[in-house]
């Protein structure tokens, strides 16, 4: 090997650990960039679930003064909310209808679609619950629902039990007929129902209008309740949340002692 040659391979060399440096500090750049994009993430994940914890504490704690204002369940009786989750439905009359179904702490089931009738599992409370409960669906078709809530009845019948139904929704539903005959036959079956629908701040909707038709036969099985208006077109989810809560422990307050027409009112935070 010549002087030369010998020249040319220290060149080689010389370029050959520059450019490895070179790499290693790109690497070294790279990871410290990827060190600061998960220290970010981690630490939204962390204002995130403080966040939804506090979010969890103050809606229980909601709930649960709304549960003082109501008299004791009897054994003989039976809850169960259903709530509308159609395209109607936005994020802020959702989570509002949650939050009412938690007064009673009874099954939730979620109705929306054709055949689409689906029971919460979980505390329905619970920001990580819930993140997949809304989805905006297709029109609602509250047949389904009614279909659910026979076949509870029958059950709750079989135990002893009569059966509260509450169902919150804007009040729009397609299928009026198949609705109505449903309806009928849990009414009629002497499976000791009663239906309250809570509609979100508006009238003259299918559902009113199907109370109605079917108080005039079961004058003391049916009733609706409008939300306050205010609440659900100009209001926060807090009030919206609020005027669902006090719509739902009325209606119920209602049911459990008929003599009374009174509201239950949340307990003052202490």
């Amino acid at each position: 090997m010549t002087a030369g040659d010998a020249d040319d391979l220290k060149k080689d060399a010389q370029r050959l650990k520059r450019a490895f440096e070179e790499q290693a500090q790109d690497r070294r750049r790279m990871e410290q960039t990827v060190d600061a994009l998960i220290g970010r993430l981690e630490q939204e994940e962390r204002r995130r679930a403080h966040e939804n914890a506090a979010q969890y504490r103050n809606r229980t704690s909601v709930a649960a003064q709304f549960v003082k204002g109501l008299r004791t369940k009897p054994k003989d009786a039976a809850f169960a909310v259903f709530i509308d989750r159609s395209g109607s439905i936005t994020a802020k009359p959702f989570s509002a209808a949650l939050d009412g179904a938690a007064v009673l702490a009874a099954p939730v089931c979620l109705y929306a679609g054709p055949r689409e009738a689906e029971w919460v599992r979980g505390d329905i409370l619970d920001p990580e619950t819930r993140k997949n409960l809304f989805r905006g669906g297709p029109s609602s078709d509250f047949a389904p629902a009614v279909t659910e809530m026979i076949k509870t009845a029958a059950v709750n019948k079989l135990n002893g039990k009569a059966s509260h139904f509450i169902v919150i929704s804007d009040g729009g539903f397609h299928d009026y007929p198949a609705a109505k005959a449903e309806m009928e036959k849990l009414l009629r079956a002497g499976l000791r129902a009663t239906v309250d629908f809570v509609i979100f701040g508006r009238t003259d909707t299918s559902m009113e209008f199907l109370s109605e038709q079917l108080a005039k036969e079961f004058p003391t099985r049916l009733r609706h309740h409008v939300v306050n208006g205010p609440a659900y077109w100009q209001g926060t989810e807090e009030d919206l949340s609020k005027a669902v809560q006090e719509t739902v422990a009325a209606a119920i307050a209602t049911r459990l002692n008929p003599s009374r027409n009174t509201k239950p009112k949340a307990q003052p935070t202490p």
